[in-house]
């Protein structure tokens, strides 16, 4: 059984224009996000993930607490984010366009 996040809605319900399903099972479920430039998606949550990114731009994210950080969005960037968390985030330019594979496991304890 997979453990429930407390705090905002998952991704694909508070943006589902730029979150989108392509896949899921009681593994993992995959996510193509894509936005343009001045995209703005509000404060939601995501399982821990492996992130594949495709596009090149820039983001503002504004975590669960309040604080922020730019984050570069490059072509080819691989990472995994460890934990679940719950951010927003504003394109301030290039595009979004990411494949999100979250493993619903990662977040149950052994």
């Amino acid at each position: 059984m997979v453990e429930m996040i407390e705090g905002p809605p998952h991704a694909t319900i508070v943006d589902p224009d730029a979150h989108q399903v392509l896949f899921e099972n009681e593994h993992v479920r995959v996510i193509q996000a894509r936005a343009s430039h001045g995209w703005e998606s509000a404060m939601h949550s995501h399982q821990p993930m492996l992130v594949v990114n495709f596009g090149s731009g820039r983001q503002k994210v504004t975590f669960g607490d309040g604080s922020t950080q730019i984050v570069d969005l490059n072509p080819g960037a691989v990472v995994w984010q460890e934990d679940a968390f719950d951010h927003a985030w504003e394109l301030l330019a290039g595009e979004v366009d990411v494949i999100l594979v979250e493993v619903k496991s990662a977040n149950v304890g052994s």
